[in-house]
């Protein structure tokens, strides 16, 4: 990603925000989400991110941006050494390959970085877990969810494992 794509990733962000997370957020929630803050926030991201992060976005034929995807070394959960910290695909292009597509592509640049394992935290009620679960993601861990200051909500966070990122990375995802 360039500096360019943050209108394009911050209306994936919102937009895909405002549609997965309806059943699990309030609405108070999830409208304090806008396009123009998120921008500023991946505008900060990519000027200050250091030469471990890495972000990909995909793009549809007429150019416009259908999702992105954004990992990161990590060692807040050992034997996990690398992070997918975010992937949001546009709900329309959903089951069409995109979102494993962008995990293949942070995975291959995490490991060429030599990153050797990947996790990643999805909400509990998210339905993407099934998609984790069938690109061979593991059950590792769970913690409340962080952002709770405001709303107390019993939400709850799942990480899912990868021990060999070689294997996300491949053309099958698996």
């Amino acid at each position: 990603a360039i500096e360019s794509d943050c209108p394009g990733i911050a209306r994936v962000q919102v937009d895909s925000y405002r549609t997965a997370y309806a059943p699990i957020f309030p609405q108070e929630y999830l409208d304090h989400f806008t396009y123009e803050e998120q921008e500023g926030d991946w505008r900060g991201l990519l000027a200050s991110a250091d030469q471990g992060t890495v972000l990909y976005v995909a793009v549809d034929d007429a150019d416009e941006m259908i999702g992105y995807a954004l990992g990161a070394p990590s060692s807040e959960m050992p034997p996990y050494e690398s992070e997918l910290v975010a992937l949001h695909v546009c709900q329309t292009y959903q089951g069409q390959d995109v979102g494993r597509q962008l995990v293949a592509a942070v995975s291959a640049a995490l490991y060429a970085q030599g990153c050797q394992s990947l996790f990643l935290w999805v909400l509990a009620d998210n339905p993407a877990r099934a998609f984790y679960e069938k690109l061979g993601g593991v059950l590792v861990g769970k913690k409340p969810w962080e952002n709770n200051e405001y709303f107390k909500l019993d939400i709850y966070e799942m990480a899912y494992g990868w021990p060999d990122i070689h294997k996300l990375a491949g053309p099958s995802g698996s």
